[in-house]
């Protein structure tokens, strides 16, 4: 496998596109080996250089998800490299087909009760062959008991949406005692599969300007979005510049 690419310190996976994160997760789940996987988009990149304790987490990952377009256009011009992006809730949908498909346990961790619920229902709905071994919601204080529910269901897949960074910490902190091969943070996809919140139309997944979409509905959201703009001026100065790019920060 070719190296792993920089961005602004933090790690992507060299991943061909959507079908080779799947084909490698399939092995590992069928393998039993523990794998822990992060989708990585400019805002997480820069709330990273502000937090090492989150850089560190992300980059100690097994796989690093190139999932915004911001951190592709970057791995091409401070590489000269095509990443494809795999985004965080598309690569969630084909691993619930997969699981219907194989027999892997899933277990959906966080959202509300409604949500979480409703997650169900829908996949369920979808997948009639998918095995959901068990689920709760977010909101929990006793992590050891979520822990033990989670290993008592036998889950092979383990979603955790917590929102980030909590969903990283989270299962970092803990994946050395959850037993289920295969953690992933999904941030807020099961209120989009429940219907609560919206998946972005085609066309703004197809130009990966899923970010535009949300900030259209969610005018709100234009603070956090600040961090676009100075993503890509830290990647233009590290183009410009002879710092390592993996030096530069947000």
């Amino acid at each position: 496998m070719n190296r792993d690419i920089r961005i602004l310190g933090v790690a992507l996976s060299p991943l061909a596109g959507p079908e080779d994160a799947l084909a490698g997760i399939r092995g590992n789940i069928d393998a039993q080996r523990k794998t822990y996987a992060v989708a990585v988009n400019p805002e997480k990149i820069c709330a990273a250089q502000n937090d090492p304790r989150l850089r560190d987490v992300l980059n100690a990952a097994d796989l690093r998800l190139c999932d915004g377009i911001g951190a592709a256009l970057a791995a091409r011009l401070l590489y000269g490299q095509a990443l494809p992006r795999v985004t965080g809730v598309s690569l969630f949908f084909r691993l619930v087909a997969a699981a219907a498909e194989n027999g892997w346990r899933i277990f959906l961790l966080g959202a509300s009760k409604e949500s979480n619920d409703a997650a169900c229902r829908k996949l369920t709905a979808d997948h009639p062959a998918l095995r959901i071994a068990g689920h709760r919601d977010g909101y929990f204080e006793d992590d050891s008991a979520v822990i033990d529910q989670i290993n008592a269901s036998g889950a092979d897949v383990l979603f955790v949406a917590l929102g980030s960074p909590r969903q990283e910490f989270w299962i970092a902190e803990h994946r050395e005692r959850i037993e289920a091969p295969f953690c992933m943070g999904i941030g807020g996809t099961l209120d989009v599969v429940s219907g609560k919140a919206k998946w972005a139309p085609a066309l703004f997944r197809k130009t990966g300007t899923e970010w535009l979409y949300r900030l259209i509905r969610e005018p709100r959201r234009w603070r956090r979005q600040l961090a676009l703009p100075r993503f890509a001026w830290r990647v233009l100065k590290a183009r410009l510049t002879p710092t390592p790019p993996s030096r530069q920060s947000c």
